[in-house]
């Protein structure tokens, strides 16, 4: 199984071929409904190496809920875990033994790369409940700068080679908003250009942070977890007491700061970013701020499927690798 798969923050994004999975970066203890009529069940609860709830079932039903915001948390067992749910969600097989994985990592914090890299490498053994126990034997760890993958996936078809040369050839910027940072990478020919590459301390949660605040002072018995509070911001709405209430000017005035500080720091870094030929936005942010970059930079482009497209890119990345 060749696998890219982009563990944020906000949420990981698992793609195998014609397999996509995404779920939210949230861990947390296994409680589980004891009565649903509506006949779904789309909790992951691992029972092995522990016995936790992860993504959305974790948000709706976990009394409580780890999730973390530092730079150290590739070290962690939350993110270990997120990883697992990850591998068991693309695969039910009992014992995967050549499992090939391109991952990245904030442009700021590349340097922690050997540490992903031995993390991910090598077997590993999760079990699901209601499932029998499984191994993933994984051969090959490659870790690039997360903004890459977004660069990738417009760059590459699904077996890996090159089909768009613009991208390919051209002096690009990309825009990768997520959850904590936002990472801004300049390439020319697919090389990066360092100077002109950097990450900015904005991202979702900062959104989360000052919607809660206007949710403290306009909608106060309002208990929404953090991943509910992005998805009320997507919506630019919420109920409250079972009425409606049009989030749009609460939004807009949180936003609107967010992507100046984005703004700011890549006119900056990029001297204008008249010379480049394309900017490319994705990462969960993008739905937030990629309409705000879109009205300053006028070939600024949110990507398509931005939630997706570092990990669709670093997959495509392991089918070239794959095929060499």
């Amino acid at each position: 199984m060749n696998l890219g798969i982009d563990i944020g923050y906000s949420a990981v994004k698992a793609v195998s071929g014609e397999r996509r999975v995404t779920f939210p970066s949230a861990v947390g203890t296994p409680d589980k409904a004891r009565f649903s009529l509506n006949g779904g069940d789309a909790t992951i609860i691992l029972m092995a190496p522990a016995h936790v709830q992860v993504g959305e079932g974790a948000i709706q039903q976990s009394r409580f809920i780890q999730r973390r915001e530092e730079r150290r948390w590739i070290e962690s067992d939350e993110w270990y875990t997120l990883f697992l749910a990850a591998l068991t969600e693309l695969s039910t097989t009992p014992y995967d033994a050549a499992v090939r994985i391109v991952t990245g990592l904030p442009v700021a914090f590349f340097s922690d790369k050997d540490t992903v890299q031995k993390r991910l490498t090598g077997e590993h053994t999760a079990q699901r409940e209601g499932r029998h126990s499984q191994r993933f034997n994984v051969v090959s760890a490659t870790v690039i700068p997360q903004p890459f993958g977004t660069l990738l996936t417009a760059s590459l078809d699904n077996r890996g080679r090159i089909v768009d040369q613009t991208i390919a050839g051209g002096a690009i910027g990309v825009i990768d908003c997520g959850g904590k940072t936002t990472n801004l990478l300049s390439v020319n020919r697919l090389t990066e250009i360092s100077h002109e590459t950097a990450s900015v301390n904005v991202g979702a949660w900062d959104a989360v942070r000052a919607m809660r605040g206007w949710f403290d002072e306009h909608c106060p018995d309002l208990d929404l977890r953090d991943h509910q509070v992005i998805e009320r911001i997507i919506a630019r709405s919420t109920k409250y007491y079972g009425k409606e209430v049009d989030l749009s000017e609460a939004v807009d005035a949180i936003l609107k700061p967010l992507a100046g500080e984005v703004l700011a720091a890549a006119t900056q870094m990029w001297n204008g970013a008249a010379a480049l030929d394309a900017i490319l936005v994705s990462g969960g942010g993008a739905l937030l701020l990629g309409p705000y970059i879109g009205e300053y930079f006028p070939h600024a482009r949110v990507v398509q499927e931005a939630v997706f497209a570092n990990a669709v890119g670093f997959w495509k990345f392991a089918e070239r690798l794959a095929n060499q």
